[in-house]
């Protein structure tokens, strides 16, 4: 039998247990979209197997969608998740099907700090939050800009930017005309027009408002959607305590301030400047927005298909501000720790934060994943505050996280051309000025992945296990992470470009 009529089969068997199944006993998933499965065909998608797909019934758009042609990689949504429950054992059987796996969940790695300030804490040089809701439709998003002419000039907020002095950033010294790097950042999108980014934005040969893509959404408008409630939240014991934020909290615009880290433009008058500044950003949106089923959350096939974008549009390094907890064993079916591996085949490192539940990875069952995978590609960061301690809300562990960053109260590039590190300030009822600050593991992630695109733009020739060992050997030693990371230290970009 011809490996095509293979793979017909075994999508035709996918089409015929979707249709089939009727009522048997619930099952879920923990953490992951229950209705939904990932499947792996024995053989590539190609042209003619995607004709195929739609022939025997299963439309793409409808019931399954391609996550990797090459890969055969498809993701399967059923009606419910006793229907995918009993589809995975009937789809491993078949001889078309390499393996089945759910298709997991995962949320950005941002701790929410709501605390109450002075009233004469009024930070003017930080553009105010003025309303409760700040929210961004996703219907009409805008157009890709153009890189735009720009005044050099010192960055006139880089001053505040206490991160930048605990790195050792400024001792660093760095030849101005280093290889260009690519950074693609996976995470709820960019503002791609923020007047500190569009000039570092990536853009595809060919197609110079191509700055990414938009995974969750299947367009080229990676566009950083932001959406939530400040009263609703701080009305909330869980999400004020920043327990459990999701419900008003959708996106603050997390993407974009994970972006000013790692390539804000340096010396262009506006802003901040970026750790990695000079390297491209590529914008790689996989979490869906307000409104949708999977609101604040982004998934594996998502994911997946942004790692291999990156991949394939030569990034050299991909920053993941993201994660969820799982079983151990479970999170070994997941088809994200190929796509991990296809990553570390092509030589990209992947920086990922550690999560942020005050856990040691090493001691739990189910550590944040994709931070617990233990690949030689991989560097897990976790946070500190100014005055280097471990922050309290930071995963850590002495065997699997690696490195700390600064994660507490990060000035950083907003939506709509603004800087701040705080999410939004608020009036209590008795009349207090409260703040919830941009705090996480979240925020420590770009900045180590802003240092690898920097340490690797001076040493081009180098691979990726060169790089990352200039990073983690060249660690900053401080009290509160011995025996905490395996380094033992925070990053330091100055003796890391030693």
């Amino acid at each position: 039998m011809s490996k095509s009529s293979e793979s017909k089969r075994a999508i035709l068997l996918i089409t015929t247990v979707v249709a089939s199944l009727s009522c048997f006993s619930a099952y879920a998933f923990d953490s992951t979209a229950s209705n939904e499965l990932i499947v792996r065909l024995r053989h590539p998608l190609n042209a003619n197997a995607q004709s195929g797909l739609r022939e025997a019934g299963l439309a793409i758009t409808h019931n399954s969608q391609i996550v990797n042609d090459e890969e055969g990689l498809v993701r399967v949504t059923f009606k419910d998740a006793e229907e995918a429950a009993t589809a995975q054992a009937q789809l491993k059987a078949s001889a078309g099907v390499v393996s089945v796996a759910p298709n997991f969940l995962y949320k950005p790695a941002i701790h929410v700090t709501t605390k109450i300030v002075e009233e004469a804490q009024a930070l003017p040089l930080l553009a105010p939050l003025a309303s409760m809701m700040l929210s961004q439709g996703i219907s009409d998003l805008p157009a890709v800009s153009l890189p735009v002419t720009q005044t050099a000039g010192a960055d006139p907020l880089a001053s505040k930017d206490w991160a930048l002095d605990s790195i050792r950033l400024n001792q660093a010294r760095v030849n101005t005309t280093g290889s260009k790097i690519t950074v693609a950042i996976t995470d709820t999108g960019v503002d791609y027009n923020h007047e500190d980014l569009v000039n570092a934005m990536w853009r595809k040969p060919g197609k110079p408002t191509e700055v990414g893509y938009d995974f969750a959404h299947r367009n080229a408008l990676p566009y950083d959607v932001k959406k939530f409630d400040v009263q609703g939240c701080i009305k909330d014991a869980a999400c004020s305590t920043g327990m459990d934020t999701s419900q008003f909290l959708t996106n603050p615009g997390h993407g974009t301030h994970c972006a000013g880290h790692i390539g804000a433009v340096a010396n262009n008058s506006r802003g901040i400047r970026g750790v990695g500044a000079g390297a491209s950003i590529m914008a790689m949106k996989f979490f869906y927005d307000f409104g949708e089923a999977k609101a604040g959350q982004g998934d594996d096939a998502a994911a997946i298909s942004a790692i291999d974008y990156a991949i394939k549009n030569k990034a050299k390094v991909i920053s993941a501000s993201w994660g969820g907890r799982e079983p151990r064993e479970s999170a070994e079916e997941s088809e994200l720790l190929d796509a991990l591996k296809r990553a570390q085949k092509a030589g990209v490192i992947v920086v990922i934060a550690a999560g942020n539940d005050g856990i040691d990875q090493d001691g739990v069952d189910n550590p944040s994943y994709p931070a617990a995978y233990d690949l030689d590609n991989l560097i897990l960061v976790a946070a500190i505050d100014q005055n280097d301690q471990l922050a309290d809300f930071s995963n850590y562990g002495a065997q699997s996280v690696h490195i700390g960053a600064p994660g507490v109260k990060i000035l950083s590039t907003t939506v709509g051309s603004t800087y701040e590190d705080v999410i939004a300030r608020f009036k209590t009822p008795q009349g207090k000025t409260g703040e919830m600050d941009w705090d996480g593991t979240s925020m420590a992630t770009p900045i180590v992945a802003g240092a690898v695109a920097l340490v690797w733009s001076q040493y081009p020739k180098e691979n990726y296990r060169q790089i990352r060992d200039r990073i983690l050997s060249s660690a900053r030693k401080v009290p509160s992470l011995s025996g905490k990371v395996t380094t033992g230290g925070v990053l330091d970009v100055a003796a890391a470009l030693q």
